[in-house]
């Protein structure tokens, strides 16, 4: 009796001799089969919950086999690695890790399936013949870590001889909509056939492999000069000029081609790729079968932001060793007093850092590190906070404010566990204390479902801001149904020139009073601010001009120091 395929993948996924682990997109694991299990030395009980990078490290650069390039280069959906597992029994097994995403209906990933393969022999040894791990099984061609091993032989050899070499980055123009139409097995057969169309166009010197999805890469070696790569260039355009048949159809094929050359344009390897791969945006953007070599200027920013991104992970996925958190006063204006604190991030090393963390927020979110991030600070001003109580401080009795990325306010989290669910597991007698400050960005973009995540904050007897408000457009009418205590509006609204700013503040001042919102004036860091919101109709502020973010064993004397001067 034939089973449900449902059945049959939980089967081949528990049964299978290769190891897969099912992780969220934060690389913790959700599930791992028994093989995974066997490869790493480890009991099933022990796996989830874990990073997955706790049982492996990595030996070789991964290569990116996968991305959607209309939304953005930096989001492979597929790569693969050679990685050592680690074992229990202080061994380590050199496994081929291959990593591909999961996608929801946004082509946005959800989860990460990874299957482990080990490149050992059951006796330990790693196999004589390892030619199935450098083939595309799809196209016979030669995958990333044949093409990688050749490239590093063919750069040593131009060192020696003095030559250069020439990488090309190709993409096929609009594949994806050909393989939608076409269904996969036939996209699968056309990719074939044009990897065969690509390989006749190349002399036998060169290497043609196929990174993954529509995307492949030649090297060419000895003759790397801008004139042969363009020469080339033009040889795999023309090969793909013939119409494809596929179902009685005619198909017209072309691709965008992106030209690195070295020593050029790149030094190694991994930037001779990246270098090629940003020239075939390039092209890309010229429109459809076009070429094109190196911009120098877009390398050298993609690689400035590859490494800040990297960096920026590295340091959320470490918070406690790169961030520590700075607090700043709200202030009563009219008596002076201190009527709350804002959480303010701060870099633990600054003079590594360009931009202080707040710049940075947005590369954050679109990271989808925003969460993480987040919850570090939110426990970490809990245990602030709760210090401040046992020590008597009086700083134990002013409400926290902490800043939000638009993130929370969808149900969807990057573990399932949305903000309400997540401060729950805080175990607080209270959160009256608590302020969160949401973007007012992220109600535009999402009302309803922040709607209903701002209620359940309520519920919890969270208190709420809207913050930098007036930055962006807001529905007034879904302002007033919100529970929103307070509202953060930047000094630059209310300054002069021109006059009719200063009124829109005014004007917006009123209007949050009569929604029960009281408005607080923030960023205000110097004299002429002050001047700029003395008519205003509110009673709080805040800025560097009353007091700068302090650091928490600072605020203490801070307190005092501003109640002996009142007194």
């Amino acid at each position: 009796m034939a089973q449900h395929p449902a059945r049959l993948t939980l089967n081949a996924f528990e049964q299978g001799q290769t190891g897969m682990v099912i992780t969220d997109t934060a690389g913790l694991v959700v599930l791992a089969n028994e093989a995974f299990c066997q490869i790493a030395g480890c009991e099933r009980s022990e796996v989830a919950g874990w990073p997955v990078e706790h049982f492996f490290v990595s030996l070789r650069t991964p290569s990116m086999l996968a991305t959607d390039p209309d939304t953005s280069v930096d989001e492979p959906t597929s790569w693969q690695q050679e990685v050592l597992c680690r074992r229990n029994d202080g061994e380590s097994m050199p496994v081929l890790m291959t990593v591909d995403a999961l996608l929801d209906d946004r082509e946005r990933p959800h989860h990460y399936l990874r299957t482990f393969v080990s490149l050992a022999a059951p006796d330990g040894k790693q196999f004589g013949d390892r030619h199935w791990v450098h083939v595309d099984p799809m196209t016979g061609l030669p995958n990333w870590l044949l093409l990688r091993d050749r490239l590093n032989h063919a750069l040593a050899q131009a060192d020696r001889a003095d030559n250069g070499l020439a990488v090309l980055f190709i993409d096929i123009d609009r594949f994806k909509a050909v393989n939608d139409a076409a269904g996969h097995l036939e996209g699968d057969r056309l990719l074939g056939e044009l990897a065969q169309r690509l390989q006749k166009a190349l002399r036998s010197r060169d290497t043609l492999a196929r990174l993954g999805g529509d995307q492949f890469v030649v090297l060419l070696e000895k003759d790397g000069t801008a004139e042969a790569a363009q020469v080339v260039t033009e040889r795999l355009q023309e090969a793909l000029e013939p119409p494809f048949l596929s179902e009685n159809r005619y198909l017209l094929l072309t691709a965008s081609i992106g030209i690195a050359l070295y020593p050029a344009d790149a030094q190694d390897e991994e930037a001779l790729i990246t270098t090629a791969r940003s020239a075939m945006y390039t092209a890309r953007r010229k429109g459809p079968g076009r070429q094109a070599f190196v911009d120098h200027r877009l390398t050298a920013k993609l690689k400035e932001k590859h490494r800040l991104e990297s960096r920026l992970s590295e340091a959320i996925h470490l918070p406690e060793r790169h961030f520590q958190l700075h607090f700043q006063p709200e202030i009563d204006i009219a008596t002076g007093r201190c009527t709350g604190l804002e959480a303010v991030l701060r870099w633990k090393q600054p003079k590594q850092w360009q931009e202080p963390p707040a710049d940075l927020l947005d590369t954050i979110a679109r990271l989808g590190l925003g969460i993480r991030l987040d919850r570090w600070a939110i426990q970490t001003v809990i245990a602030r906070h709760l210090s401040w109580l046992e020590s008597g401080s009086p700083l134990g009795e002013l409400p926290v404010s902490i800043r939000l990325c638009e993130s929370h306010l969808v149900n969807d989290t990057l573990d399932r566990r949305p903000l309400d669910h997540f401060l729950r597991l805080q175990s607080l007698d209270t959160l009256a204390w608590l302020t969160l400050q949401v973007p007012g960005q992220g109600l535009s973009s999402n009302l309803d479902a922040a709607s209903h995540m701002l209620k359940r904050l309520e519920r919890l007897g969270v208190r709420l801001a809207i913050d930098d408000l007036g930055a962006g457009p807001v529905d007034l009418a879904w302002l007033s149904r919100l529970p929103f205590n307070k509202a953060r509006i930047s000094v630059s609204l209310a300054m002069t020139p021109p006059q009719e700013e200063r009124n829109l503040a005014e004007a917006l001042c009123r209007l949050l009073q009569a929604l029960h919102i009281e408005p607080v004036i923030t960023d205000i860091d110097d004299p002429w601010q002050v001047t700029a919101v003395s008519g205003l109709s509110l009673k709080r502020v805040q800025g560097d001009h009353y007091c700068p973010a302090l650091p928490a064993e600072e605020l203490d004397r801070w307190l005092a120091e501003r109640k002996a001067a009142r007194n």
